[in-house]
């Protein structure tokens, strides 16, 4: 009897142990603020959760299978884990939401319809490029501590480190700068600045510079602009805010560009691509955009701007080589005002938009407009002459509404036209668009709009 009884403590000393070795369990500042809407145990550890302005967040490492169990501080009625292309399969029990991962994801989990106060699970992949904390060019941030640092600078060859759990309180920007990296698990956060203060990592005429891992909240400004810059990678980046001009990436006369894998939940824009603009800098970007990629990503667009916008400011020759690919939009609100939507190109001054992919997106609730692309004079506009929007193809697009949503292809006149439009099985709640009446679409100065 005294054997089993030891090997039945060996068995479970072990299964405990695989259990740690699956997750990487962060260390938090004491003082950081905590959730009161949310209980989380992972692997049965009590853990913390960062309640953000707009959602509660747990970020933690995942190696392995992982049980996490969320406990709401309101009695569960429905449970929404999106996106919904992910299939989580998660069991209520007690009031208590049992979910089982096996690898880096992120998660939004949603009580009872409740878009106001979610949970974002972010299960990251484990760190492999921990810079050295005593290489003079890298700034290094601790695990475990808080920082207030404001606005600073990052200077080329630079490395600013982020280490998991760490939690600072400030913006960074990078100008006329190259080989620039800002990477690790740990936290930035606006919290301290005022609307239009300062955006959170300003990336001006930068060559290359990779921005990994990190989670940014609480933006007053563009979370992210890249004005001018050339060979950019943002990889595995967690946006999460809900004021007003907080644009999650904005690509502005920029070229060489990825966006891959990153989790983009903002009030305005998720995605703007752009030129020509002047706002809160001393040069201009009237640079050709050219070879963009957003892959991977999952987006929440809230109560105003854009899912995936080209936009309003294109003031440069041609915009062009853009491709988003394999992207879940959770949710896609806009605002009824402002006929926002979830895919548009607003061509407001002389660019040629062209060689435009759409291609793998599934889209959850659109409210109000899907596709939206018109040239246009609006109130950014400062070029005098219209530009074009030319080859664009939407492929293997999947839509599921509770509401019949719009769309509109509207160019400015016969010169300022848009031409090539090719739509291929796309499907708003399962029905296969072949026509414009299959997706409520308004069509003015439009030639050659195909659907198969």
């Amino acid at each position: 009897m005294k054997f089993f009884s030891f090997f039945c403590l060996v068995l479970c000393l072990s299964a405990c142990q695989s259990r740690n070795d699956s997750v990487i369990l962060y260390t938090f500042p004491a003082e950081a603020p905590k959730s009161e809407s949310y209980n989380v145990l992972i692997n049965d550890v009590d853990y913390y959760v960062y309640p953000a302005p707009v959602a509660d967040i747990v970020n933690f490492g995942i190696k392995g299978e992982v049980r996490i169990a969320v406990t709401p501080s309101v009695r569960i009625n429905s449970v929404d884990i999106r996106p919904k292309s992910a299939k989580v399969k998660y069991e209520v029990d007690d009031n208590t939401i049992f979910i089982t991962l096996s690898k880096p994801q992120f998660l939004s989990v949603e009580v009872n319809g409740d878009t106001k106060r979610p949970l974002l699970l972010f299960a990251n992949a484990p760190e492999t490029d921990i810079p050295d904390r005593n290489n003079p060019d890298v700034l290094f941030f601790e695990a475990g501590k808080m920082y207030d640092t404001g606005r600073f600078e990052v200077k080329s060859n630079q490395t600013v480190y982020f280490a998991p759990g760490s939690i600072v309180l400030g913006s960074i920007i990078s100008d006329h700068t190259e080989n620039v990296r800002v990477l690790g698990r740990g936290m930035l956060s606006g919290a301290n600045f005022q609307k239009g203060e300062s955006r959170m990592i300003e990336l001006d005429r930068v060559k290359n510079v990779t921005v990994e891992g990190i989670t940014i909240i609480d933006c007053k400004h563009w979370t992210m602009p890249l004005m001018g810059c050339d060979n950019v990678l943002i990889k595995d980046v967690k946006i999460v805010t809900g004021n007003d001009w907080d644009d999650g990436v904005d690509v502005v006369g920029s070229r060489n560009v990825t966006i891959d894998g990153c989790f983009i939940r903002t009030k305005d824009d998720c995605i703007a691509i752009k030129a020509g603009i002047t706002y809160f800098t001393d040069f201009d970007t009237q640079f050709v955009v050219d070879n963009v990629t957003v892959k991977n990503c999952i987006c929440w667009n809230a109560e105003w701007g854009n899912g995936l916008e080209i936009g309003f400011e294109t003031r440069a020759d041609t915009i062009k080589n853009v491709v988003f690919e394999n992207i879940d939009m959770i949710h896609v609100e806009g605002n009824p005002v402002m006929d926002e939507a979830t895919f548009t190109i607003h061509n407001g001054d002389r660019a040629v938009v062209e060689n435009i992919l759409y291609k793998n997106i599934r889209v959850e609730d659109p409210e109000i407009l899907l596709v939206d692309f018109q040239i246009m004079e609006s109130k950014y506009s400062k070029d005098t002459t219209r530009g074009k929007i030319a080859n664009v193809r939407m492929e293997d697009i999947t839509v599921t509404t509770k509401e019949p949503v719009r769309s509109k292809l509207i160019g400015f006149d016969e010169n300022s036209d848009i031409r090539n439009v090719y739509i291929k099985n796309m499907t708003i709640n399962g029905k296969k668009i072949l026509s414009p009446e299959d997706m409520n679409l308004s069509e003015e100065f439009v030639t050659d709009v195909r659907f198969e």
